[in-house]
């Protein structure tokens, strides 16, 4: 899941997409440098869904970054190196992955996840066999592997994001209850209600979109 990491520390209130492009925290926030993500998100600010937003709205969502940007409200775009501006206190918050969450609150309670009142962006991360590929085989049994149960609440544990896999969370109640409860990893449908999955741009809209936020990240 795609939402906001939080420094409760310092930004309590936050809870808002659009808590980014406040002037109050200007210079405080990073976005991030994934276009699936902030461009999106800030499309949920705008009021836009991503779903059934035009080009013309993607390209204002855009442009809305690149004036942030301009302005120095975004301190930068970036991956998950946001991680090292959390932790130094250069940033209050940030548009973030769910599962670096969980890890950077192990070594600072104050920073959390907040799901933004806006929604959350959903996504996935898929295994796949190259046409041609040498072993095929091997792959196969290492995706069989991965998908046992027993194995897969081993990589949840140590993730934090949210498993396909049933099962896992029987497994987790025993080992760790509390883990068992965490939204980040078995989010319920209330917790979700607003999210939505990262969409496909494709074609001329794709093309012209990915220009534009390349030409902001990139400066």
């Amino acid at each position: 899941m795609t939402g906001l990491i939080v420094n409760k520390d310092q930004a309590p209130d936050v809870d808002s997409i659009c808590d980014l492009f406040d002037p109050k925290w200007k210079g405080r926030v990073d976005m991030l440098s994934e276009l699936r993500d902030s461009v999106p998100m800030t499309l949920k600010c705008m009021g836009i869904d991503p779903d059934e937003a035009t080009t013309e709205q993607w390209l204002d969502a855009v442009d809305k970054l690149g004036q942030a940007a301009d302005s120095g409200q975004i301190r930068r775009f970036t991956g998950n190196d946001y991680i090292r501006d959390l932790s130094s206190g250069d940033v209050a918050f940030v548009l973030g992955w769910s599962g670096d969450a969980v890890q950077l609150q192990k070594d600072n309670p104050d920073i959390q996840f907040v799901m933004p009142k806006e929604g959350c962006m959903l996504w996935s991360t898929s295994m796949e066999i190259p046409a041609g590929a040498p072993n095929p085989q091997a792959a196969e049994a290492f995706m069989n592997f991965v998908y046992d149960p027993k194995v897969q609440a081993d990589i949840a544990e140590w993730v934090n994001y949210v498993t396909p896999v049933k099962g896992v969370k029987e497994i987790l109640a025993k080992r760790d209850p509390a883990l068992a409860k965490n939204q980040l990893i078995f989010p319920s449908q209330s917790f979700t209600k607003n999210c939505t999955f990262e969409p496909v741009l494709d074609g001329d809209q794709g093309d012209q979109v990915t220009k534009a936020f390349n030409a902001v990240v990139n400066g």
